[in-house]
C-alpha cells in the first residue's frame, strides 16, 4: 500500500510509542491536547493505528482499491 512518510512512520509505532509520536505531531502543529481529553485521543490513536495496520496488510499496490459502499 502506498503510503506518504508520516503515515508510514505512525502505523510502524507500537502502542507504548503513541503518546510520545500523538505530543509530538501536536507540538509541530501548534496544537494543543486538552488534559481533560488527552487520554482519551491517545486510546483513539492507538486503536486507529492498529486498525490502519491491520488493513494495510489486506492491500498491495496491485489491488485495485474500490469505493466505499455501506
Amino acid at each position: 500500500m502506498a503510503t506518504d512518510p508520516a503515515l508510514t512512520a505512525f502505523l510502524a509505532l507500537d502502542d507504548d510509542a503513541v503518546a510520545a509520536y500523538a505530543d509530538a505531531r501536536a507540538e509541530a502543529i501548534g496544537l494543543v491536547l486538552p488534559p481533560e481529553t488527552r487520554a482519551g485521543t491517545l486510546e483513539n490513536l492507538a486503536l486507529l493505528r492498529r486498525q490502519a495496520v491491520t488493513f494495510a496488510l489486506l492491500v498491495d499496490d496491485a489491488t485495485p482499491i474500490g469505493a466505499f459502499e455501506p
